[in-house]
C-alpha cells in the first residue's frame, strides 16, 4: 500500500508546484525561523532573570504597619 503524496488546496484541486518528483525548497525560511525563535525564548529567559535579580518582590502589605488591634478597637 503506497501513501498519496499529492497535495491539494482548500477546493480540492491538485497543487501544481507540489507535484512529485519536485522537492520543496523550505530550508532557509525553517533556519531563519528557528534563529528568531531561539532569539525570542533567548529574550525572555534575559527579561524575567533580570526582573528577577533586580527587582524582588516585595510584599504589598507589611504586618508591622497595621495599627494594634485592642487599641483601635478601645478609641
Amino acid at each position: 500500500m503506497t501513501m498519496l503524496t499529492e497535495k491539494f488546496d482548500a477546493y480540492g484541486a491538485v497543487l501544481t508546484e507540489a507535484a512529485p518528483g519536485k522537492r520543496e525548497a523550505g530550508t532557509a525560511p525553517a533556519l531563519l525561523s528557528r534563529i528568531g525563535q531561539s532569539i525570542f525564548w533567548l529574550l525572555v529567559i534575559l527579561i524575567v532573570s533580570a526582573r528577577i535579580i533586580w527587582y524582588p518582590a516585595s510584599p504589598s502589605f507589611e504586618v508591622g504597619s497595621a495599627p494594634d488591634v485592642k487599641q483601635a478597637a478601645t478609641r
